[in-house]
């Protein structure tokens, strides 16, 4: 029987597997300096939307707000363990494979979850850019969607805390990591597919779209100030790549020296790489928050369905800028 509690062949393969790897104090100190960074960022800009209330004023802000959020989780829990494992080159959870487990959970469930907010506030930003009201893409509010989107990312994240034959530590990015098993392979593909690949096409086609609707009028844009933004679209391309490394390495079979490696230090690189977002996203989305700010506003008007009166200005300068567009 497996399932929450291992069987003792799970357990004695788990315990007799590599625990250990060269430690790396630099790149230990490294990791953890920049991931304070992110730390501050996150929870700046958090602050913020609740303070200045933007969340009244903006839809995105309620995604922006939600992915720092989620992105904490990523710097105060994950990524401590993986600090300690590259710090000292042992595996802190090494006797425990219920916890290696619950890493696994909580990293895919995280990464999910990010990758959601992403979609929605690529599609939020593509209503503005498409003078599109928010019920005609979405239909949900954006607490519905925060909230659901934890549901199907711990939903999707379910079979690491099920199946003891999932997850098993990697020497070589210092972290739990799908094993190489049958299980743990269709628990890669479906991570891959549902949280990856699926959300990260959307945002992609959004961005595009937008990139093209930019580049179709740029003097209108310019005169509007938002032509600016092609710049942050750039960056948001560049979001599903991070973490793409990480999940090659995972891939590899066990046997293969690159996933045994215990010296190499490049393949921590790759973990580190994949919480780059956690650290950059602040600055990106908080940008966007003034660059893309009129339109924005009226959505969020059109959303809450406010009386004629209380956004009848900003709903008659969109119709000018739809008119000259």
């Amino acid at each position: 029987m497996y399932g929450f509690f291992n069987s003792s062949e799970i357990d004695e393969e788990y315990y007799n597997s590599t625990h250990t790897s060269a430690p790396s104090p630099i790149l230990a100190l490294i990791f953890t300096i920049v991931s304070g960074i992110g730390v501050i960022g996150n929870a700046s800009l958090l602050v913020y939307i609740i303070v200045q209330k933007l969340y009244h004023n903006f839809i995105s802000s309620h995604f922006i707000a939600h992915l720092c959020f989620t992105n904490l989780i990523a710097l105060l829990v994950l990524v401590p363990v993986i600090i300690h494992n590259v710090f000292t080159g042992v595996n802190l959870l090494q006797g425990s494979n219920m916890l290696c487990r619950i890493q696994v959970s909580i990293t895919v469930t995280v990464w999910t979850v990010m990758a959601m907010m992403n979609l929605c506030i690529a599609g939020v930003h593509l209503l503005t850019f498409a003078r599109i009201h928010y019920e005609q893409l979405f239909g949900l509010s954006p607490t519905k969607l925060c909230v659901l989107s934890w549901i199907i990312s711990w939903l999707l994240s379910l079979p690491s805390l099920t199946n003891g034959h999932v997850a098993i530590y990697g020497p070589a990015v210092r972290s739990c990591v799908f094993s190489h098993s049958d299980s743990g392979l269709k628990f890669l593909t479906y991570t891959l597919i549902f949280g990856v690949f699926i959300p990260a096409l959307f945002s992609s086609f959004a961005y595009f779209r937008i990139l093209q609707i930019l580049f179709h009028s740029p003097i209108v844009f310019q005169s509007l100030g938002l032509y600016k933004s092609r710049f942050l679209v750039y960056f948001f391309l560049l979001g599903p790549l991070y973490s793409l490394p990480f999940y090659v390495l995972t891939a590899f079979d066990p046997t293969d020296p690159i996933r045994l490696s215990q010296e190499t230090l490049w393949t921590i690189g790759c973990t580190m790489f994949a919480f780059v977002p956690c650290i950059v996203a602040p600055l990106l989305y908080g940008a966007s928050i003034f660059i893309i700010k009129e339109e924005d506003m009226a959505l969020t008007a059109r959303t809450h369905k406010a009386p004629p009166g209380a956004y009848h200005h900003v709903a008659q300068q969109h119709n000018m800028q739809a008119q000259l567009i």
